[in-house]
């Protein structure tokens, strides 16, 4: 008679099926152009901007979508998305759609499947990101899990599953977090370069790059050295492509309702999203957890800098709670008043510099059943 699983294997076998559950019931439902909520999402673009970063260089960040990519979209579904604007994401960012974009154009995998395996892709990578999340949140107890479940992990699940790519910057910065809370600086570093090469939102990591790269000098100068100049040719293309971009973000309105020139012109949402944040700042400064106070006022900065919105750019909300959990010890979880002033700041955070109140986390499934964008 054969013994049964350990409640650890039954727990993991369990997450395996509901995995693959997940990924077959999105390609079942996907649209021909990838993502749940039949409507435009970023990765199309994405597809043809990685044939151009590829064959015409920096000329993808300079000149609009429609002249850098022209000729090269790997089918018609990849035309007229913002043409008027140029790619506001760094290299490595784009380079991530290359392969799958490649193959469509190449003939050698019709555009529906690319499209969906790209989406697929990255529910994968959402999904990871969530897993990642959650071990990190758990030894913080159930305010901290209960947060993640019921935000970071259908923001991640959404976003990957309608072809956003910002999951992937998570998931690096994420594995960062998890790296140091496990006494491994000089790894963090190098993945929070990572996290730093895939998006310009991953500013939000930069207090934890910060942390990470003072944790690792204080193991050794010599592996610091190497793990930090990896990270710097990591960062050094996303550098070049914010430099190329100067003055071409003007194409990108400032539609986001916590853009710094609505805070100028003194509305007061944004207005009350900067004190609530430095409120919350404070309070994490006064119970000596620095380096989660700083990624608050990071989230802010973000929030504030960025032009456009929609819901997948919630997620640097959340990782203050994050860096929370990696101050915090897994042997004496932090008090729950910590986890309900950090899940306060995320969703008072979501009220005031977001179009949709309180649902920016669940949002896609909205869109997914009502099968258009609200």
């Amino acid at each position: 008679m054969t013994s049964p699983l350990p409640s650890s294997s039954r727990a993991a076998a369990l997450a395996v099926v509901l995995v693959l559950g997940l990924l077959a019931v999105h390609a079942g439902m996907a649209s021909p152009g990838g993502d749940l909520s039949h409507h435009y999402t970023d990765h199309l673009r994405h597809m043809a901007e990685a044939q151009a970063l590829v064959e015409r260089g920096f000329s993808v960040y300079r000149l609009p979508y429609a002249e850098s990519a022209r000729g090269l979209y790997p089918c018609a579904a990849h035309e007229g998305l913002f043409p008027e604007r140029t790619a506001p994401y760094p290299p490595l960012g784009l380079l991530l759609h290359w392969p799958l974009g490649a193959l469509e154009r190449s003939g050698l995998l019709a555009p529906s499947l690319a499209h969906r395996g790209m989406t697929l892709l990255l529910l994968a990578l959402g999904l990871a990101a969530s897993a990642a999340g959650l071990v990190l949140l758990r030894p913080q107890g159930r305010w901290a899990l209960a947060g993640g479940v019921l935000l970071l992990v259908p923001l991640l699940v959404g976003s990957g599953a309608n072809g956003f790519y910002d999951v992937t910057y998570v998931l690096a910065g994420t594995l960062g977090l998890l790296a140091l809370a496990r006494g491994r600086p000089q790894a963090a570093v190098v993945l929070l370069g990572v996290c730093a090469a895939l998006s310009f939102r991953a500013l939000v990591f930069a207090p934890v790059g910060l942390w990470a790269l003072v944790e690792a000098w204080r193991q050794g100068r010599r592996n610091t050295a190497l793990s930090g100049a990896v990270a710097a040719v990591l960062v050094l293309g996303a550098a070049a492509s914010a430099a190329a971009l100067q003055g071409t973000l003007e194409t990108i309105p400032a539609d986001n309702p916590a853009h710094v020139s609505h805070l100028l012109r003194g509305k007061p949402a944004p207005l009350l999203f900067v004190l609530v944040s430095a409120a919350t700042a404070g309070y994490l400064l006064r119970t000596r957890h620095v380096w989660t106070a700083l990624s608050v006022l990071s989230a802010v900065l973000v929030a504030l800098l960025d032009r456009s919105h929609g819901y997948w750019h919630a997620l640097p909300l959340l990782v203050p709670p994050l860096v929370l959990a990696a101050e915090g010890s897994p042997s004496a979880p932090l008090p729950p008043r910590h986890w309900q002033v950090a899940w306060g700041w995320v969703v008072a955070a979501t009220v005031l510099a977001f179009r949709y109140p309180l649902t920016p986390y669940w949002q896609w499934l909205v869109d997914v059943a009502r099968g258009r964008v609200v």
